[in-house]
């Protein structure tokens, strides 16, 4: 074996060695499921019931939704109008900016996996609007229509 030959060997020897190390779990971390609920309201509080919690999240959904459906039909109107009043499109594209600062926050909490999707939809269409290029703008309100029709509920 030749001397360079020898010399990768022993690095890679010695870098699989430094990748292994000792593991430590805090199990003081780990709820053992033994905490005390003797009222029946805090019960349904620590689970997400209660009275009025299922109403409001309920409300919340919708609430949500209807923000999706606003947020495609503002680019689908701007698909629309692009192309004959630049102005007016980039006008309406701080309608669909209100909509994305609401909605991105969001979507990062609940479905994260679903960003990146979201992300390139309104990129499409600021930058469609931006560069007078009426194709992407309506990819971009199809690709957000598709993505908000998905989105759980």
């Amino acid at each position: 074996m030749s001397r360079s030959g020898l010399v990768l060997v022993l690095l890679l020897a010695l870098g699989s060695a430094a990748g292994c190390g000792e593991t430590y779990i805090d199990t003081s971390l780990i709820d053992d499921g033994s905490g005390d609920i003797t009222d029946d309201t805090a019960a349904d509080e620590q689970i997400g019931g209660g009275s009025g919690s299922a109403t409001s999240a309920g409300d919340d959904a919708r609430d949500f939704t209807a923000t999706l459906e606003m947020f495609a039909f503002h680019a689908r109107e701007i698909s629309e109008v692009v192309v004959d009043d630049r102005e007016r499109a980039a006008s309406m594209l701080d309608d669909l900016e209100a909509d994305w600062s609401l909605i991105e926050g969001i979507i990062r909490d609940e479905e994260p996996d679903r960003l990146f999707g979201f992300s390139q939809a309104v990129d499409l269409v600021r930058s469609g609007v931006e560069r007078n290029r009426p194709a992407d703008v309506s990819k971009g309100w199809k690709l957000l229509a598709d993505l908000s029709a998905d989105y759980p509920a």
